[in-house]
């Protein structure tokens, strides 16, 4: 029986919870960052911390008119220092292990060196890795402070990219420790740019990140990503439109579709061939014929479409040659595993061997299905 009673006295002592516990109430639970360029000389940026609301109405600290989140806006010469400053605003410490999203303006991206402007964040043990990080060419502050009925605007942005499944037109989400790497193996990429109009938040085109520099030099258009899309096979899946002889409008929607690059390197000249090859079905057709679906019909529409990619692509790649002289396209890894040796020679100076390569294109676009033709 003694014993009996010493084992439940036991059991009841691991029952007794976390002596160091804390409410959900009582935390500050940070969504989302911004960081903008500084007006005040004394200060190098101005830093947005997104709160999102654990407090019922009529507390203190409920974020004002009913939102879902609060902004804390402080500017300094770092951000440790502001983040510490915001204790003095907060009756709550802030956590910034729930961190969704990273918005970096554009003035502050062609200003510092990124791997600086972030170097507090990947040091602190506590932000994880995983965020996503997007440019803005409109402050940071004033798409942090979007109303979103029943939305955290931090949260929201990072959700958007979940459609990478249905549109060319949108990169694969750049996480901080994807982009922590990039820095620092000095490669250039892309980040997502974020556009606000009113109370809507839009992916529109992606900012190009020069790898020397770390540094923002300029942006691609939305259908310029599209391009970058293909020309690196990274896109999932989306819908291409071209039009007919008559200008009748097209729409294919890509079910799958593979790009190899392959290099060639034959005294001192750099070429690249593009081989695109693409699987889908025509949802949607404009012309008056497309009942009438010959064979000759179909193939006019594969290479309809076909001359669309390379259109989408020579573009993209024109730009990112001749404008930025920037290789965002990942062009280098090919020519790295077929040519390693000359590779070890040239990757220090890859942007500018890039910028005068010759590219060649061959693509196909092959249509397996018409849909259910009702006309």
């Amino acid at each position: 029986m003694i014993r009996k009673v010493c084992i439940c006295l036991v059991a009841l002592l691991f029952l007794c919870g976390c002596w160091d516990s804390s409410d959900i109430e009582d935390m500050s639970f940070v969504i989302g960052l911004g960081v903008d360029n500084s007006e005040n000389e004394q200060n190098s940026i101005k830093h947005t911390t997104q709160i999102a609301v654990t407090k019922k109405k009529g507390e203190q600290g409920t974020a004002p008119q009913g939102k879902m989140y609060q902004n804390v806006m402080l500017e300094g010469r770092s951000i440790q220092d502001i983040l510490r400053n915001i204790s003095l605003q907060l009756p709550y410490p802030v956590y910034t292990d729930h961190l969704e999203c990273i918005i970096i303006n554009e003035e502050a991206a062609s200003k510092y060196d990124l791997s600086i402007l972030l170097d507090q964040m990947l040091r602190d043990n506590v932000t994880r890795l995983s965020p996503t990080v997007v440019l803005s060419k409109q402050q940071a502050s004033d798409v942090l402070n979007t109303n979103i009925e029943g939305e955290i605007p931090g949260s929201y942005i990072s959700s958007i990219f979940e459609n990478k499944t249905s549109t060319l037109k949108i990169l694969p989400e750049v996480r901080l420790g994807k982009m922590a790497a990039n820095l620092a193996s000095q490669t250039s990429f892309l980040l997502p740019n974020i556009d606000k109009q009113k109370n809507i938040l839009k992916v529109d085109g992606a900012g190009v990140i020069k790898g020397r520099e770390r540094k923002l030099t300029g942006f691609l258009t939305e259908e310029e990503v599209e391009g970058v899309n293909w020309l690196t096979g990274e896109g999932k899946a989306g819908l291409l439109e071209f039009e007919d002889e008559k200008k009748n409008t097209i729409v294919y929607e890509v079910q799958n579709y593979k790009t190899k690059v392959e290099p060639n390197f034959q005294n001192g000249s750099l070429s690249f061939l593009v081989q695109i090859k693409a699987e889908g079905w025509i949802t949607e057709d404009w012309s008056k014929v497309a009942h009438n679906l010959t064979e000759s019909y179909v193939n006019d529409l594969e290479r309809l479409g076909a001359d669309e990619v390379k259109r989408l692509s020579e573009g993209t790649l024109k730009k990112l040659q001749q404008d930025y002289k920037t290789d965002v396209v990942n062009f280098s890894e090919s020519f790295r595993i077929a040519y390693p040796r000359e590779f070890q020679k040239m990757k220090e100076d890859w942007d500018n061997y890039f910028a005068k390569a010759e590219v060649k294109y061959n693509v196909s676009v092959k249509i397996v299905n018409t849909g259910d033709v009702v006309k």
